[in-house]
């Protein structure tokens, strides 16, 4: 056999070369020229017939693109060679093929020697390409390659050049390539590198695309949570163990790839402390990104009929655009009367999904919705839902959406309805319609109890009537302050009081002192002049107080000179020294804690608890001040869980409606409570639970047992059947003793 030079050895084994040139790029120049050579042969073979299977060229493009960095003098028209096969001939192309291209782009764009703009454009048309591996790989390198982009700093240019492009894609005839394109913007906007209105209002245009596919995406963007995810794809996995590869590197072998390994892990390590430490980033929700609210709204909902007319998208696509447009309504207070007509034909107990359906109802309710328009769809569930004919969950789910309704425009539900149901539900004999009633009931107490009858009202209610005034439609009432500042105030300066109350006790103590001595000293009634800033800022403040005493004794005489017709003057004791002075200016209120710092989290907490306790309080007529101690104690116990009140949840609906278990749900119950219990016979143990009642029947008194069936038989017993019982009583004992 002959033996073959090295040269050769090289020329048919790349990956070798490959490493060789990589460390001594210069010395295997003559080899990559060759190569080079080569692979314009080869490239000039495939445009003759570009289908053909190439897997020589296909080894021939992986091994130029790995080295075309350390010879990029004679690379230079390798990247736009590509470009130019795979964007005429990527249908055709064999698929191991083309993907090989498509690595060997994102190769030697991660070494930058291709830009961003023209290899990306070149991927989006990729995306037509019927191979869906081809089209994953596309979509995670754009992603990740403009996120890289805009790292450090936010690339306008290229941004905006892209957005514009995907615009174009959104509108391409193929139906793959532009979803595919808007699942990169939205991926883009999770991850926080595309999070303005722009690419907001460019994924809205996907609502009204006439391809189902397109449109569901779109639609699952706007309605999806603003749950925080983490953007860093490395992030998932576990921080590695310092210290057992440093104990590793010590025990083992010295070698330079455990030395490596163990830098990559520390700088891996403090990678992800910084990411920790980093500031968080809130994601606002997309709805509030947009240019149009209005406008957007109107244009989905006709959307939305001509689809329910023509049929030409499927229910649960029809309901999602429904619950976004209901959405709408109720974040940006939308005014949209079509859509309360247009949901009423779906109120029905045996339409699919109806819980679902009132929960778009409720969401699209708030208080500057008229009345009128609003009537009509309350009456349509109370109609359908709630009558006695229905079953309990039925009902209950009516009565829910009802109150979820109205707790957001009170004023749509009429006197005669709301009296109606309450009467009929409030004592009904099943939990679920009676706990809806009485929570519908417990609402309008609070908010308009003027509606309920007089025995229905509660004693808070009832105490608090002359008070209260209910709120018209339209009317906008101005908080003037944060309620429960002022026990919030005296949390954060518990000593604050007790402070005062000690001073003012020594300074009562001092005036009576000194008054006692020099009283003592002169012997006569008259007053001492003490000089003390004390006694000069007290002296004013008890003149402030006569000012007002006085001007309030001036408001009761003019009363009582306007019924009597008559003047009199009485002596009193301040107008002799404040004859002269100006009546006091209306005083400020007292804006408190809230006007000297700015609140934390943890004081909103405290005054959510405060609240809480306020409104239990009225709820059970105590007085505000009585329960003052127990707030102050209790104030720092858990946060109360916030509930968002734009997105109306379907388990508000279902509230109360428990439904049969089926039979893994029971048979789970059952091996739940056999845990930790005994089954089986006891007989023979010396552990009982108890005796059998044939045992306790034995030690009872006489007559106790006397008027038994068992005792009165024993004695009308004939002879025959005494030897029975006889000789089975001696059969038993014969067979124990074995």
């Amino acid at each position: 056999m002959v033996k073959r030079s090295r040269a050769e050895f090289l020329a048919c084994n790349l990956p070798q070369l490959q490493n060789l040139i990589k460390r001594d790029p210069q010395s295997y120049r003559d080899e990559f020229l060759q190569q080079w050579r080569h692979y314009e042969s080869a490239l000039a073979i495939f445009r003759l017939k570009p289908e053909s299977d190439a897997k020589e060229f296909g080894e021939l493009i992986t091994f130029i693109s790995h080295v075309s960095f350390c010879y990029q003098e004679d690379c230079t028209q390798f990247p736009q060679q590509l470009i130019d096969i795979l964007s005429t001939h990527y249908q055709i192309l064999e698929p191991e093929l083309r993907r090989t291209m498509v690595q060997a782009l994102v190769l030697l764009r991660n070494k930058d020697l291709i830009s961003t703009t023209s290899l990306l454009s070149l991927f989006f048309t990729l995306f037509r390409a019927k191979d869906k591996q081809l089209r994953s790989l596309l979509h995670s390198h754009i992603v990740n390659d403009i996120k890289n982009a805009n790292a450090k700093t936010t690339n306008n240019k290229l941004n905006k050049t892209l957005q514009n492009y995907m615009y174009t894609m959104l509108k391409d005839s193929n139906e793959t390539a532009a979803k595919k394109s808007l699942e990169v913007m939205i991926d883009l906007y999770k991850k926080n590198v595309w999070n303005d209105a722009k690419t907001v209002n460019v994924i809205a245009e996907a609502c009204f695309s006439p391809v189902p596919k397109i449109v569901a995406p779109a639609l699952h963007f706007f309605l999806g949570s603003n749950d925080k995810k983490d953007d860093d794809q490395d992030s998932d996995g576990d921080v590695p163990d310092i210290s057992a590869l440093k104990h590793m590197a010590q025990v083992n072998k010295k070698k330079k790839s455990r030395r490596t390994a163990i830098e990559k892990a520390i700088a891996t390590t403090k990678r992800k402390e910084r990411a920790k430490m980093r500031a968080e980033t809130f994601n606002f929700s997309a709805l509030h990104l947009l240019n149009d609210p209005q406008g957007f709204t109107e244009k989905l909902f006709s959307r939305l009929k001509h689809t329910t007319s023509s049929n030409s998208f499927k229910f649960e696509l029809r309901l999602q655009m429904m619950n976004l447009v209901s959405r709408m309504i109720g974040i940006h207070k939308l005014i949209v009367f079509g859509f309360y007509e247009y949901v009423i034909k779906y109120l029905k107990p045996q339409q699919r999904d109806v819980t679902a359906i009132l929960a778009f109802v409720a969401q699209s309710s708030h208080e500057l919705v008229p009345p009128d328009a609003l009537s009509p769809v309350l009456q349509a569930i109370a109609d359908t839902f709630v009558w006695n004919n229905m079953a309990s969950e039925v009902v209950t789910a009516g009565l829910n959406g009802l109150r979820e309704v109205c707790a957001r425009c009170p004023l749509a539900m009429s006197e005669t309805l709301l009296q109606s149901l309450i009467e009929d539900y409030k004592n009904h004999r099943e939990k679920g319609p009676m706990n809806a009633a009485r929570s519908l009931l417990g609402l309008y107490r609070e908010v308009n109890p003027e509606m309920l009858k007089k025995k229905d009202r509660g004693k808070v209610a009832s105490m608090a009537l002359k008070e209260f005034k209910p709120a018209m439609y339209g009317e906008v009432r101005v908080a003037t302050g944060i309620d429960g500042t002022e026990f919030l105030e005296r949390l954060n300066r518990p000593d604050e009081d007790n402070d005062e109350d000690e001073e003012f006790e020594v300074s009562d103590s001092d005036s009576i002192t000194d008054e006692s001595c020099d009283g003592g000293a002169t012997g006569n009634d008259e007053w001492c002049d003490i000089e003390s800033e004390e006694d000069d800022t007290r002296s004013v403040d008890d003149a402030d107080g006569w000012d007002e005493w006085e001007e309030a004794s001036m408001d009761e005489d003019d009363e009582e000179e306007g019924n009597t017709g008559s003047e009199e003057e009485e002596p009193a004791v301040g107008t002799r020294e404040t004859a002269g002075a100006e009546p006091s200016p209306a005083k400020k209120p007292k804006l408190g804690i809230a006007a000297e710092k700015i609140l934390t989290d943890e004081d909103f907490r405290k005054l959510r608890k405060i609240q809480q306790l306020r409104a239990a309080q009225k709820l059970a007529g105590v007085h505000s001040e009585s329960l003052d101690e127990d707030l102050l104690e209790d104030s720092d116990d858990g946060a109360v869980d916030e509930d968002d009140g734009d997105v109306v949840d379907v388990s508000r609906i279902m509230k109360g409606i428990r439904r049969k278990d089926d039979y893994e749900a029971r048979l789970a119950s059952i091996k739940a409570g056999r845990e930790g219990r005994d089954y089986g016979s006891k007989k023979n143990k010396e552990e009982r639970g108890s005796k059998t009642n044939r045992e306790k029947s034995k030690q009872k008194a006489v007559m106790m047992m006397v008027h038994k069936k068992s005792v009165k038989g024993k004695s009308k017993r004939s002879l025959r059947e005494k030897q029975k019982v006889l000789r089975a009583h001696i059969k038993k004992q014969k067979m124990k003793k074995h």
